[in-house]
């Protein structure tokens, strides 16, 4: 397979699954490509060049990896100097892009302080005028809300502009924004204390697999979860202590083979149990 910095990480893996392995030996952030639920969340959206400038290493280094593999790099992929690989080619739409028709938002104070910008961040898209941009900068790759908002239509590219800041954009294509999806009802289900304590009861302490991610900077308690449920043996379930209804992960979760069972006890006390469905 012929391939370039612009191929996605999900087609190389698809042509050939040792290139996991080989990708996540270079940085330790690409190491996530080997949680397959993490890796369903990052692949479909990462080029070559942004897992270079997410694991911090180069395209020399990509290249280094995947040939032996069988993949063979079309000529532009030489050897990148630091300055070009800090200056991936940016889309079309974000190049002809005015000052004026972009809206930056910074989260990263929102999240430091313990709040979930989710909720902000839809609102502004929604608000956001068609063929305008919307940047989030934040200190981290916010992958499901490009899934999030990539369902609404949003045309998206991500930035990495210094050490843990990356600009995230997202290009506004349809004339009316189209309402949040919500993960399936028969996935995801709301309780009550005594609904939630009754399914909790039906399994032995020895099934379940507890997990606190309340202490946890954002995104960890999501990428602890997901790094967690491949590891689960049959009949055992997850029991998640959170501090907030996790909507990231509902919509990462909403299409794979798990129930959702949620309490929301009160201010930063949410707790979830995860149970493989059969």
């Amino acid at each position: 397979m012929i391939i370039n910095k612009h191929t996605r990480v999900s087609e190389v893996i698809k042509v050939n699954a040792d290139s996991i392995a080989a990708i996540a030996a270079l940085a330790k952030p690409l190491r996530k490509l080997k949680n397959p639920l993490l890796r369903r969340v990052m692949a479909p959206r990462v080029t070559l060049a942004e897992a270079a400038a997410i694991g911090g290493c180069s395209m020399a280094d990509i290249r280094a990896a995947l040939e032996p593999l069988g993949f063979r790099f079309a000529d532009e992929m030489l050897m990148e100097s630091q300055e070009e690989r800090n200056n991936i080619e940016r889309p079309d739409w974000l190049a002809a892009a005015d000052e004026d028709a972009v809206d930056f938002f910074d989260v990263r104070e929102m999240i430091e302080s313990g709040d979930d910008p989710l909720r902000a961040i839809v609102q502004r898209y929604g608000a956001l005028p068609t063929g305008n941009l919307l940047c989030i900068v934040n200190s981290f790759v916010p992958y499901p809300l490009i899934n999030l908002l990539g369902k609404k239509g949003a045309k998206s590219f991500v930035e990495t502009v210094g050490d843990k800041v990356y600009h995230t954009w997202f290009f506004k294509r349809d004339a009316f924004a189209k309402p949040t999806e919500t993960p399936a009802a028969d996935r995801v289900m709301m309780h009550d204390s005594p609904s939630f304590d009754r399914i909790l009861a039906t399994y032995a302490e020895a099934k379940l697999v507890r997990l606190d991610v309340r202490s946890l900077p954002m995104p960890q308690p999501m990428e602890a979860i997901l790094e967690t449920l491949p590891t689960l043996s049959p009949g055992q379930a997850l029991y998640v202590q959170h501090k907030r209804v996790p909507l990231h992960l509902l919509e990462e979760l909403a299409d794979q083979a798990y129930v959702a069972h949620i309490h929301e006890v009160g201010a930063g006390d949410v707790k979830l149990l995860i149970v493989p469905r059969v």
